[in-house]
């Protein structure tokens, strides 16, 4: 949000406000405080009480028996509204959820969503993560496979502001945090067509992911195959997944040609 539209006289700080409460919720794997919420949103806790018990009543929120603040179901409705309207969606989900049971891995699908990538289909087969990923999670761009090709085949000028602003945090031991090695690897992504994350997000988690082109020379989304390192040594990964891959990605692509799409 611009430091101008924020100055306008249409602009509503108190909805900003109440909305940001919401994005805490997305940004967090587990249920928030009181405290945690006025953190985040930048107030004090009288505040943060006004705008939670608007947002309990409403349905949004509901606070546990350790007085924690989490999301309920009926949040949903409004990321799934704009997620149905994406009629491309049902076409791409049709063809990952059959190759996930082919292969019996999970495959996800995402799109960039500001500074990171946002979980719009998962066929998922099991849990290899600590914490569930569903549809509307937000992840990092620079550790993650879909990340990393979102960047690489997105437009240029967007992929320079992006990586111009991007905090490198380290997940693990094998996160990349200095942008000189992030740009090396976003140009071997484009010469070979694929980003891989090899235990960069979360340790004994392996992903593969490629572009999704549409109608335009950039990419509409990104798709993955996320795997246990236990059960998928690196060339293995490469040599068995990322043809079965692409081959979904390409089909996906032919079956979009000549549909407008929103993205």
């Amino acid at each position: 949000m611009t430091e101008v539209a924020k100055q306008s006289h249409y602009f509503v700080s108190s909805l900003a406000r109440g909305l940001k409460v919401l994005e805490a919720f997305g940004k967090s794997p587990t249920p928030l405080t009181l405290s945690e919420i006025a953190k985040a949103i930048g107030t004090n806790k009288t505040t943060a009480t006004r705008f939670c018990y608007t947002l309990s009543k409403l349905g949004y929120i509901q606070r546990d028996a350790q007085l924690r603040y989490h999301l309920t179901p009926h949040v949903l409705s409004l990321g799934y509204a704009s997620i149905r309207s994406l009629g491309w969606i049902k076409i791409a989900r049709y063809y990952i959820k059959e190759l996930s049971k082919e292969i019996n891995e999970t495959i996800n699908l995402s799109m960039l969503n500001g500074s990171e990538i946002i979980y719009l289909i998962r066929a998922k087969t099991e849990k290899i993560l600590p914490y569930d990923l569903m549809i509307g999670s937000k992840l990092p761009i620079h550790c993650t496979s879909m990340g990393k090709v979102l960047l690489t085949f997105g437009s240029e000028e967007k992929t320079q502001d992006l990586i111009a602003h991007l905090e490198l945090n380290a997940f693990t031991h094998r996160t990349i945090t200095r942008k000189a090695d992030l740009l090396k690897e976003i140009k071997q992504i484009r010469e070979c067509g694929y980003a891989i994350s090899d235990e960069e997000f979360s340790l004994g988690l392996r992903s593969v992911a490629v572009p999704l082109f549409c109608n335009d020379k950039y990419a509409l989304a990104a798709i993955n195959i996320a795997v246990p390192t236990k059960r998928y040594a690196l060339k293995d990964l490469e040599a068995t997944l990322i043809p079965r891959l692409r081959d979904v990605a390409k089909t996906i692509s032919q079956s979009l040609k000549g549909m407008e799409i929103t993205s």
